[in-house]
């Protein structure tokens, strides 16, 4: 029976067009012998479409024990406490690096499994946090904070000091995007603010910028804080300035303008509008251009920035072109590149 419940699983998954960066399911036998199986799932389409496709009765149907995420245990409200947060496929420190979040950031509890917290992320993603990176908080808490929090760190890297002055202990470090809420003007170059934790601190008036509102977004500004992030070194999961993947960089830049793309760049290059490219010149700035050595294998993303250029995570945050006769032309994603997308659009 446990072979039956994985095949319809995973005929379940590809007719939903789903797979474990989305939708969490284990599948085990209770007890070892196999007298009971135990399906957990984070999705209940796929849940209920399992079901369906086993289509059991009497004894059989009492020995699936499904198993919904969330689990009624699962707190209500957590927050990220940390400046950034690893995302890992699985609880246990030495597994993948899948994705990031920073501090402020809310997730979604699935479950707990000893001191790591089965997550989702705003962007569908799903993940295992250790439990010392978040925070639990209540709803009403969560929505208050928002509303307060009106500016953000504006620069790459900052700090939250314990006193107005540069040689004061730390309270935690900061990176680009971290929601503040400004709570006073401290001495000249200082503000004072809380952290989504309710932490305070201070932090340089430098740093601090006001959160973006509700708007059409701005291709020049896409480009301008693309190319703040040149020369932070490749990191594989990565979606900060600690480091980047190169999806991870192409969500950062448009998070932090208020567009949350899929996190990895085949997800990625199924959304928004596809880019018919005839030449270089067509490019917009803050087209996605996606490669692979197969449309059907997406591997890679870039962004498009003016002058037929395109920035990408590759080795480390850099600025190449797909032009034969340009300096900083890229002859091995040249041959791969597959489409382009428009997420504006």
């Amino acid at each position: 029976m446990l072979q039956d419940v994985n095949d319809a699983l995973a005929a379940a998954l590809e007719e939903l067009g789903l797979d474990g960066r989305t939708c969490y399911t284990r599948v085990s036998s209770l007890p070892p012998d196999g007298g009971t199986i135990d399906f957990e799932c984070s999705d209940a389409a796929v849940s209920d479409a399992v079901v369906a496709r086993l289509g059991l009765s009497g004894d059989d149907a009492r020995r699936l024990r499904v198993t919904r995420l969330p689990r009624a245990d699962a707190p209500a409200a957590v927050i990220v406490s940390s400046s950034v947060a690893d995302v890992r496929r699985s609880a246990a420190h030495p597994s993948e690096l899948v994705s990031q979040a920073v501090m402020g950031d809310r997730v979604f509890v699935l479950k707990l499994e000893g001191d790591w917290f089965l997550v989702r992320l705003d962007d569908g993603y799903i993940g295992w946090i250790r439990s010392w990176h978040l925070f639990e908080t209540t709803p009403a808490r969560v929505a208050a904070f928002t509303d307060r929090a009106a500016d953000r760190v504006g620069v790459n890297h900052s700090e939250a000091l314990s006193s107005p002055s540069d040689d004061a202990l730390p309270v935690t470090d900061l990176v680009i995007g971290t929601p503040l809420a400004v709570t006073g003007a401290g001495p000249r170059g200082w503000q004072a603010v809380e952290l989504a934790d309710g932490r305070k601190g201070f932090v340089r008036s430098a740093h601090v910028e006001k959160a973006p509102g509700a708007g059409a977004v701005s291709r020049d500004r896409l480009t301008a804080t693309g190319l703040r992030f040149l020369g932070i070194p490749y990191l594989w999961g990565g979606s900060t300035p600690k480091g980047f993947d190169c999806s991870g960089l192409v969500q950062r830049i448009y998070r932090l303008h208020g567009v949350i793309l899929p996190r990895d760049s085949d997800q990625q290059s199924r959304f928004g509008a596809e880019r018919r490219v005839g030449t270089l010149d067509d490019l917009a700035p803050g087209d996605l251009l996606f490669f692979g050595r197969a449309a059907e294998r997406i591997t890679h993303v870039g962004m498009a920035l003016p002058d037929r250029l395109f920035l990408h995570a590759y080795g480390q945050v850099r600025v190449n072109s797909l032009d034969p006769a340009h300096p900083l032309f890229e002859p091995n994603l040249a041959r791969d590149w597959r489409s382009t997308r428009d997420p504006l659009a």
